[in-house]
């Protein structure tokens, strides 16, 4: 009955939850060297159809932490949303050298303690010795200086005149930023569905926030994405004189801003 609860058991599913998300797994619940051994040769090279489909996440981008440790691997997306790892013969390298390492064999990177916050790195795995280079862009971010990143589910609503709380027609189940500077709003978060989406600026010193919508599955037509942020007691954050926008066939008026909790 409580097998479950064994470190050993908990560790292998998360590494499971997140290698089906091509996400970077972390190293402290990385399997020890001995239970993932490293090819020296190729056995067998890739057909051409899986070469050409190689990535190294479900994401366009990475975002790590100074100090963090990550297991990078490739693979394909399968079915639109499951991250398959593919066993290729790759050497592993990382641009710039400073202020991060990776394992050339392993793929494991590890950010430096030291690493300034808004570093970008690219990590390289050369596949079958020049074969195909398949790269992504690694996000280095600190909660202090940019403390929007993560996920957050929306709790209230509030009146333009008044500033009083309201509560959603529907609530928005993700707004997401990532280190990268995009963003994305889900009102019923699905697999990798996500309403709509777009990129972000932010300036901590004034609370200011502008959000800049691309494109997206559902696009709501009355989205004001210029006002502010800031963050109450609780850790909540709190998004005044912007509108995420209506959910889809809503009946209510647009408001003026949004609470949201992690």
């Amino acid at each position: 009955m409580h097998s479950l609860q064994r470190p050993g058991v908990l560790s292998l599913l998360m590494v499971i939850l997140l290698a089906s998300l091509g996400a970077c797994i972390p190293a402290t619940i990385l399997p020890s060297p001995t239970d993932t051994p490293v090819p020296t040769e190729c056995i067998e090279s890739l057909d051409e159809e899986t070469l050409e489909r190689l990535r190294l996440s479900m994401e366009t981008t990475v975002e790590m932490q100074p100090g963090e440790t990550c297991q990078f691997a490739l693979g394909v997306v399968e079915c639109c949303y499951y991250f398959q790892k593919v066993a290729a013969c790759a050497t592993w390298s990382v641009n710039p050298a400073e202020g991060a390492h990776i394992d050339p064999d392993s793929g494991v990177l590890t950010i430096d303690d030291t690493t300034p916050s808004g570093s970008v790195f690219t990590v390289t795995a050369d596949v079958e010795k020049g074969r195909r280079m398949v790269t992504i862009d690694v996000h280095v971010f600190t909660p202090e200086d940019n403390p929007l990143v993560g996920i957050w589910r929306e709790e209230a609503q509030f009146a333009c005149d008044t500033g009083e709380e309201l509560t959603p027609e529907e609530r928005i189940g993700e707004l997401r930023f990532r280190a990268d500077g995009s963003f994305s709003v889900t009102w019923v978060p699905f697999e990798v569905y996500r309403d709509y989406w777009g990129t972000y600026e932010y300036d901590l010193a004034t609370g200011n926030l502008s959000l800049q919508v691309i494109e997206g599955n559902y696009v709501p037509d009355d989205i004001d994405g210029s006002g502010s942020f800031a963050f109450d007691e609780q850790g909540r954050l709190l998004l005044r004189d912007i509108w995420l926008g209506s959910p889809y066939e809503s009946t209510g008026p647009a408001h003026c801003g949004h609470r949201f909790r992690r």
